[in-house]
């Protein structure tokens, strides 16, 4: 009776491809996570934008109250309309998560400027004279304006 077995050699072998497909599928995992993260991002930015539209929307419609009841619309043509808008965005969209610190506390911020890279994933909300100025780092290195990793949307809130 003859014992067969595998040589030494065809294990390295086998161990090497597994090996070689192992690297390469973490490289492949890492960038889908990274695009992945910076187009959740980039939706997160216009989710905000189209909320925000259609909620002020509402104001110009008569309504009384927007934004779950954090928005009073008798303010609407005041002077800190911007700031009251901004508040009541921030306080309504809480719930929003950072796809880069899904345990940070405030993803969404009124003011603030992307300088650093620890600020990628937060949504800022700048108000403006009669509109929102929203920006997002959706992927390092973050910086200021113009930058290719740095996204905003005016919203009039007129």
């Amino acid at each position: 009776m003859k014992n067969r077995a595998f040589t030494l050699i065809e294990l390295l072998v086998v161990v090497a491809i597994i090996g070689i497909l192992a690297a390469v599928g973490v490289v492949a995992y890492n960038g889908y996570t990274a695009s992945a993260k910076a187009n959740a991002s980039i939706s997160n930015l216009k989710n905000i934008v189209k909320y925000i539209s259609n909620e002020t929307m509402k104001c110009q419609l008569q309504e009384s109250q927007t934004m779950n009841n954090n928005l009073d619309c008798s303010k609407m043509g005041d002077t800190n309309w911007p700031d009251l808008v901004s508040d009541a965005a921030i306080k309504s969209l809480k719930d929003f998560k950072n796809p880069y610190n899904t345990n940070a506390s405030n993803p969404i911020t009124r003011g603030g400027q992307y300088w650093y890279d620890k600020d990628v994933g937060y949504i800022r909300i700048i108000p403006e004279d009669r509109q929102l100025q929203i920006w997002v780092c959706a992927r390092t290195p973050c910086g200021s304006k113009p930058h290719p990793n740095v996204y905003d949307f005016f919203v009039t809130i007129e």
